[in-house]
């Protein structure tokens, strides 16, 4: 009983300071100016910087001088070993930085190349003549997927204007691709 009384009682207290902090002036009162408190808006996401720090990486990471872990296709399911005939795999500090894909040369010419940090996905680029030499200026790419946390964020496409939208298949597949080629890659490690 007596804890019940001391809360209400400071329950009490406590209004009764909270209107100690109005002024009377000429019979009305007035609440003291409080200082605003600033509100946060959200933080906006910076896609043009995101993709400007998205090439900076993959030109950083073609720069680098790595040789690639590769594991044939034979092994493994059904719809990968049909489209790709090895895999290469660039690893740096334990974490795969890229990850690239080629086709049997008698079907295809086409790779995709998917460049990550230890955040994760950043960019899927696929060549339809991949063949050639690496780290091909932007312009003379086929297309371009970036993400940011494994969200899509940007396509570029040779065939068609810049996309701010990706499709969410196209999206989804190229993610799904990525963490199956991580998957090859830890079981193959082990």
């Amino acid at each position: 009983m007596k804890k019940h009384t001391f809360i209400a009682g400071y329950f009490i207290a406590t209004i009764g300071l909270i209107g100690c902090n109005s002024n009377e002036k000429n019979g009305n009162q007035e609440v003291k100016d409080e200082p605003k408190k600033e509100t946060s808006s959200p933080i906006l996401f910076d896609t043009l910087a995101a993709v400007e720090g998205i090439n900076k990486m993959r030109t950083a990471i073609e720069a680098l001088e790595i040789n690639p872990f590769e594991i044939s296709t034979s092994g493994l399911r059904e719809k990968t070993k049909q489209k790709w005939s090895k895999i290469h795999f660039y690893v740096q500090n334990d974490v795969v930085i890229k990850v690239k894909t080629y086709p049997y040369s008698e079907i295809s010419k086409r790779t995709e190349e998917f460049y990550a940090n230890k955040d994760g996905l950043a960019l899927v680029v696929i060549e339809d003549d991949g063949e050639g030499s690496k780290g091909k200026p932007k312009n003379e790419l086929d297309k371009m997927y970036y993400f940011n946390n494994g969200k899509p964020i940007k396509e570029l496409n040779k065939e068609a204007e810049s996309e701010y939208t990706i499709k969410t298949s196209d999206a989804e597949e190229l993610l799904a691709e990525y963490e199956e080629y991580l998957d090859i890659y830890k079981k193959a490690k082990k």
